[in-house]
């Protein structure tokens, strides 16, 4: 159960706070800016799943979660979004498919770059 705490950041930093701009505003920089953050943000997650599994305590798992959590909203930062420019995207992909796509095909994209 100790893995999901880590998804849970996932989806706190995704869902805490409210859109500081207009949904149907979004670039293609702002989309490359997204899909950078969302790539450090699953990495990050698959590093911290498995410390949060080997806790020893739950004191330790919120330790260990806190640094994942600051970890991630690091890395929107530095993708060159806010945390709210990130929550409002990360929002629109659910009901915007158009918008997956854009950002399926940039993860894809820098994937076959690698």
């Amino acid at each position: 159960m100790k893995p999901k705490i880590i998804y849970s950041a996932a989806l706190a930093v995704l869902m805490a706070a409210s859109s500081a701009f207009a949904a149907d505003a979004i670039t293609q920089a702002q989309l490359e800016k997204f899909a950078d953050a969302y790539r450090s943000i699953v990495e990050l997650s698959r590093e911290y799943a498995p410390k949060l599994k080997s806790a020893a305590d739950a004191a330790t798992a919120e330790a260990i979660n806190k640094e994942a959590q600051a970890k991630m909203v690091a890395a929107v930062q530095g993708s060159g979004l806010s945390k709210e420019e990130y929550q409002t995207i990360a929002e629109q992909l659910r009901t915007d498919k158009d918008l997956l796509n854009k950002v399926n095909a940039i993860l894809q994209q820098d994937t076959a770059a690698q």
